[in-house]
């Protein structure tokens, strides 16, 4: 199946929702590889489970869903004084059925045609970048390239930081690049290509700022764009504009409580593309220190977004045009919530987390008539480990 059929990678493992925009290469740039004296490995386990689909609302198929295994591997080691090498690996495995479309039941609402319970597949990605730091910022660039059954993707990307004379003020900066090739495992079916190429860049500009030794924010601006084939060959009919262009901001607070040895951290994220889709993300997390090496930190988050211009509720040849009846372009809100135990020595680290995630029409900020029946509530696990030597 095709990355455009099964969950993103930043869905399954970030937790992101719908539509929201992915950087894939430049959101780890974003945050940067510390320089360190030290060579450091991590590994993350991670377990995505998406509950059954309601079977009074499927009209055909499996009511299971997604099971995602994916184990990520971090090797990041110091070159010279000023240089530190980047390496992540990731191999995941996917099973379960998939959404093929909807049909209209005998209330006249979308019911959903699954897929066999039959979906494998595994996909396979490498990343790495080269981090060269400076007296007042540092230099990234990285390249990338993963594959599935009927996927390929090369990527690349180059992220800066510049920092002011008095160290309080904090540009940021970066583009990135991808070129995709989607070779269908099924080809029989309306709107099937037997091979098709697809490419995207994105760029963010963002400035975080000192505001007290106890009070740090940052405001930035992103845009994409996608180029090629769109849709999604696996969907009875899934015919998508050939371009897409998006834009967005984020805002992020920290703000640490000294009293309470504790962190409050804010995040909101606006979407909006030219498909007709705005979203909305707020997070709010709380990082609470228990003594000197445990750290406990829940989190909740809300989602909301519009739908596409083309989204239908339900799949019939007699439409014309565009059109796609995917939940993650229907109108939905989500909500989840979830939380981190942390371990923290001066060699290593252990990492729990655990999240669930429920969306539902009634969540959204605006009024949604019909709900997509194949809206997806999960349950996401991840253990991690830390090791510098």
């Amino acid at each position: 199946m095709t990355s455009s059929s099964k969950p993103s990678r930043s869905t399954r493992l970030a937790a992101l929702t719908g539509a929201a925009l992915t950087l894939p290469a430049i959101a780890q740039l974003a945050h940067g590889n510390t320089p360190t004296a030290k060579t450091e490995f991590g590994y993350r386990y991670s377990q995505y489970q998406e509950d059954d689909a309601d079977k009074d609302k499927v009209f055909v198929g499996s009511p299971e869903r997604y099971e995602v295994k994916n184990h990520q591997f971090r090797l990041a080691t110091p070159v010279g004084d000023d240089k530190v090498l980047t390496i992540d690996a990731d191999y995941e495995t996917v099973s379960g059925a998939s959404a093929y479309g909807t049909a209209a039941g005998p209330d006249g609402k979308p019911m959903l045609i699954m897929s066999g319970a039959s979906i494998d597949d595994t996909r396979k990605d490498l990343l790495a970048s080269l981090r060269t730091s400076r007296e007042d910022g540092s230099l990234t660039f990285a390249l990338g390239y993963s594959t599935e059954k009927d996927y390929e993707a090369f990527n690349g990307a180059v992220a800066f930081e510049k920092l002011s004379a008095d160290r309080i003020t904090t540009w940021s900066g970066g583009v990135g690049f991808s070129s995709d090739t989607i070779e269908p495992v099924q080809t029989d079916g309306i709107n099937r290509i037997d091979s098709d190429d697809k490419w995207s860049a994105n760029g963010f500009l963002a400035v975080a700022k000192v505001l007290s030794p106890l009070w740090q924010v940052q405001g930035g601006v992103f845009a994409a764009l996608w180029d090629g084939y769109l849709s999604d060959p696996y969907k009875a009919r899934d015919i998508r504009p050939d371009q897409r262009q998006a834009f967005g901001f984020t805002g992020r607070s920290r703000y640490y409580l000294k009293s309470l040895q504790a962190a409050l951290h804010t995040d909101y994220r606006f979407y909006n593309d030219d498909w007709g889709i705005e979203s909305h993300t707020l997070e709010f997390s709380w990082h609470q220190s228990l003594g000197d090496h445990f750290r406990i930190v829940p989190m909740v988050r809300y989602y909301s977004q519009s739908q596409a211009d083309f989204y239908v509720e339900t799949d019939s040849v007699l439409n014309t045009g565009n059109q796609s009846s995917d939940y993650r372009l229907s109108p939905f809100g989500a909500l989840s919530w979830g939380a981190s135990l942390i371990l923290e020595q001066p060699d290593y680290r252990i990492t729990l987390r655990g999240e669930q995630y429920e969306s539902d029409g009634d969540l959204a900020l605006k009024n949604v008539d019909v709900e997509n029946p194949a809206l997806v509530n999960y349950t996401l696990v991840t253990v991690g480990f830390d090791y510098r030597f």
